[in-house]
């Protein structure tokens, strides 16, 4: 529960840092909106794998192999995310705000389960192997 905790937390911060770095290119350095959202987007990725891996999961895995998987699950969540929006506007004809707001939960939801289970999983003990105890 604590790791759940964790990575909304990352995720918040993520959002507020990405959000805050799209809006100063914008209006400080006058780059068009998406110039500037790739921009956030890029700076959120980062700091959103360097805090999920070392505060939310605390991993002593392979980074680059980490940081590979962590791009693919991104692609997979927000795609899953756009399906999921599209689906309830279109097909289910929920309000966006609301589609918005179902297509973010399943977003969190897929893009947490991926990152314990797959990028940042244990991987020594998958093979056998002996892990080091954490503090």
């Amino acid at each position: 529960m604590m790791q759940l905790l964790r990575y909304g937390v990352v995720g918040a911060l993520n959002s507020g840092i990405g959000y805050a770095v799209i809006f100063v290119c914008m209006g400080v350095f006058g780059w068009r909106p998406v110039t500037s959202n790739i921009a956030g987007y890029a700076v959120g990725i980062v700091i959103s794998f360097v805090l999920n891996r070392n505060f939310t999961f605390r991993s002593i895995g392979a980074a680059g192999g980490e940081l590979r998987r962590f791009l693919l699950i991104f692609a997979l969540a927000y795609l899953a995310n756009l399906a999921v929006l599209l689906v309830m506007v279109h097909w289910v004809e929920m309000a966006a705000g609301w589609a918005q707001v179902v297509a973010g939960v399943v977003y969190f939801v897929l893009s947490f389960v991926l990152s314990k289970y797959y990028v940042f999983a244990d991987r020594s003990q998958q093979r056998g192997g002996r892990r080091p105890d954490r503090a």
